[in-house]
């Protein structure tokens, strides 16, 4: 009897020593996993959202499910980082060429809706991409969508011609065909050539 105790024992130390070890290899296979990327990995459910696209036609996030989505959140007076974000996301176009890059979208949220009607949108998104969609809403559902990627806006007095400025979260955020958020590029991780790559690694 105390021979068969020991054989248990000896089992169920080896299944927690193997259990152990089998988290170890899965974390250290997880962690791999995520550096192969050249975005930050960032795990976000998105709450689905509706908006008014430049077309004036209601868009929901749901509507491109089946799809990775790139989102940025910008304005159209913006002097100099939304044009150039917008010509990175055109170059990952231009990266992943046809057909491939009718499997993706480019939602361009804006965080000035005083400004941005779907007019102004409708002049301004398609010049870097005919295939960009553009977005805007009343300001609580643009706050709310903000909300939702946890990015930051706020309006700036400023001398410029352009009027007012905004101060925003200048990230692009790529979501997977679930509509979840999975990597974020900053400013210093704008290479369109890069982040294609990524692309296709869930294509």
């Amino acid at each position: 009897m105390k021979r068969k105790n020991i054989i248990i024992a000896s089992f169920v130390v080896l299944f927690l020593v193997a259990a152990g070890w089998g988290a170890i290899l899965y974390k250290l296979w997880e962690h791999k996993g995520k550096e192969d990327y050249y975005g930050n990995s960032l795990e976000m459910e998105i709450p689905d959202f509706t908006l008014t696209d430049q077309n004036g036609e209601k868009v929901s996030l749901s509507d491109f499910r089946g799809k990775p989505v790139f989102l940025f959140f910008g304005y159209t007076h913006c002097p100099d980082i939304c044009p150039i974000t917008l010509s990175v996301l055109n170059g990952v176009s231009n990266e992943i060429g046809k057909p491939d890059s009718d499997e993706f979208k480019v939602l361009f949220v804006t965080v000035d809706p005083e400004r941005d009607n779907p007019e102004t949108l409708k002049k301004y998104v398609p010049f870097f991409n005919e295939s960009f969609t553009g977005l805007t809403g009343t300001p609580d559902e643009i706050q709310d969508v903000a909300n939702s990627f946890r990015a930051f806006y706020m309006k700036e007095e400023s001398d410029s011609e352009a009027g007012y400025l905004m101060g925003h979260t200048s990230a692009i955020y790529l979501l997977d065909r679930k509509g979840n958020v999975i990597l974020r590029y900053p400013q210093d991780k704008m290479d369109p050539k890069s982040i294609a790559g990524d692309l296709k690694k869930i294509l």
